[in-house]
């Protein structure tokens, strides 16, 4: 009796935990392709510390939002508008 309520007790810590896991979105980069989680720093092709619209083409998602993220029109991403499209 005694063991079983030893393991009663680790399988419902166990799933308590995994439970508050699940809803925390992680910081971690993931494959995802949303404007978070986009290392974009691996588009940035010419290392010129912006993206261009060619660059942003290597992700879809980017591109597709460039022009809105694009806010003073020169073109390019700037580390500053990305980390706007990033807060969003």
């Amino acid at each position: 009796m005694n063991a079983l309520i030893k393991v009663s007790a680790l399988a419902a810590v166990l799933s308590a935990s995994a439970a508050f896991a699940q809803d925390y979105p992680s910081t971690e980069p993931s494959a995802q392709g949303s404007a978070q989680a986009v290392d974009y720093s691996k588009l940035d092709a010419n290392a010129d510390g912006s993206i261009s619209k060619d660059e942003a083409k290597a992700d879809p998602t980017l591109s597709a939002k460039f022009m809105d993220l694009d806010k003073d029109k020169n073109g390019t991403l700037s580390s500053t508008e990305l980390s706007a499209a990033k807060d969003k």
